[in-house]
């Protein structure tokens, strides 16, 4: 089994305040988050950490069953 890590996601990055804690930024993962919803910056989102942690029934959880790779600079998966 491949590991897939967060920083690699498409929906992942950096926290704003930090440089080591990611955020998700996953439609999937955020939609039940209220201040993900009621949010006025991208920035408030599900921490990666918290989200992987999780392991039945979680939207992307321990898996990474929404993990996307993220697009190189050429654009390119």
């Amino acid at each position: 089994m491949e590991v897939k890590f967060c920083r690699d996601c498409r929906h992942s990055m950096p926290e704003p305040d930090s440089a080591w804690l990611l955020c998700c930024t996953h439609p999937e993962v955020n939609k039940r988050d209220s201040w993900a919803l009621s949010g006025a910056t991208y920035f408030i989102c599900m921490r990666a950490r918290d989200e992987r942690g999780k392991k039945w029934f979680a939207p992307c959880g321990m898996k990474g069953k929404l993990w996307e790779p993220k697009p190189t600079e050429d654009g390119t998966l």
